[in-house]
């Protein structure tokens, strides 16, 4: 644990009765300053976490730390935490102001020390002068920023953000991501996000943990999440990719759809069988003599930035295209790719297996 981690979780198991796991050893550690997201489907655990950091409930096994210390048994109210729920959970019966000074106001501040930490508050989420509107006269984003404002005023390590924009339209939706990332900016303390939504997720995060099941997945930066997923879950969860069975002739050449070609990845065993994954962005539409694969245009739809194309292979295989380019359905075309658009898969393999290979594949480097 370095100086900067904020938040540890140690094997957190979580049991709702005997026989379902909800989080099954989930261990991993939070930096201070950090925008972090909980992605995943729906019952991965990841609002369950969200909660355990919270104090609304407490661990069936493992520890929490806090700065250091053990907070298991420690109640919600005695934690540098605050929450912002999916509905906002506002008083629909107070103002703007009174929905930010609730906090304050049950520490028994002065009323100078209140008025002071409100209307900071409220400048940070740019509502200065909607002190005392009503909550009903709000609209959806403003409604957010009164639940961050009200989150913000007590001064916490972390914030918690439990699928804030999931009510919200598409357009106030964008809007809302970009002004979140600006407001963790700004604030420079730890935001922790659910949501199940991948393009928010890469988005609007620093890090991401990639959920399922009650166990972590995946985790990194967005650009290493996307790029380098580490199982078919991850690949198919995280945008949309093209994954294919392959077999690894040796490092840095792969074989797949019936032919060898040059990739980057390297540290598997010799004609070890994989999955392959390369992403739709990444496949270039060319003559069919001049492409790599050759394939049959199945259907084209038209997605405003791109056309999304459908095809198939020789062997069968099924190939999403996304290209400025437009196709003809049922014409024969060539699929172009980059060596570094290839990126390969172990079947199954865990993020704990997939870090031990690359370092000992590192370390048998060295030697040499």
């Amino acid at each position: 644990m370095t100086e900067q981690t904020i938040i540890r979780f140690e094997d957190v198991t979580m049991t709702f009765d005997s026989s379902t796991a909800v989080l099954d050893k989930v261990s991993f550690e939070i930096e201070r300053g950090k925008f972090y997201t909980l992605l995943g489907p729906s019952g991965c655990g990841k609002t369950t976490i969200l909660r355990l950091i919270a104090g609304f409930t407490e661990p069936s096994e493992g520890s929490i730390y806090f700065n250091g210390k053990v907070i298991n048994k420690i109640p919600a109210n005695k934690r540098q935490v605050n929450t912002v729920f999916q509905d906002y959970a506002l008083f629909p019966h107070l103002d703007v102001y009174e929905n930010v000074a609730f906090g304050l106001r049950i520490k028994r501040l002065k009323n100078n020390d209140v008025e002071a930490k409100v209307k900071e508050a409220l400048r940070f989420v740019n509502l200065e002068g909607y002190e005392h509107r009503k909550i009903s006269e709000m609209s959806g984003g403003q409604r957010q920023r009164v639940a961050i404002a009200r989150a913000i005023v007590n001064e916490p390590e972390v914030i918690l953000l439990d699928e804030p924009l999931s009510a919200l339209d598409l357009k106030l939706r964008t809007e809302m991501q970009y002004e979140l990332r600006e407001l963790q900016r700004r604030l420079g303390i730890t935001f922790i996000f659910v949501t199940h939504d991948q393009e928010e997720a890469l988005a609007m995060s620093d890090e991401i943990f990639v959920l399922n099941k009650g166990r972590i997945e995946q985790s990194g930066t967005p650009t290493d999440i996307y790029d380098e997923p580490i199982n078919r879950f991850v690949a198919d969860f995280i945008g949309e990719s093209n994954i294919a069975p392959g077999k690894m002739i040796r490092d840095f050449q792969v074989e797949f759809a019936g032919q060898q070609f040059e990739c980057v990845d390297r540290g598997l065993n010799p004609n070890e069988s994989i999955e392959v994954v390369i992403r739709p962005e990444d496949l270039e539409i060319t003559r069919k003599e001049q492409g790599k694969l050759h394939v049959k245009v199945d259907s084209q739809l038209f997605r405003g930035v791109h056309y999304e194309i459908c095809c198939y292979d020789e062997a069968g295989n099924e190939w999403l295209v996304h290209s400025t380019k437009k196709a003809v359905v049922g014409d024969e075309i060539g699929l172009s790719f980059d060596p570094e658009a290839i990126h390969v898969m172990r079947f199954n393999e865990s993020e704990e297996e997939f870090d031990k290979r690359l370092e000992a594949y590192s370390e048998a480097g060295n030697a040499k």
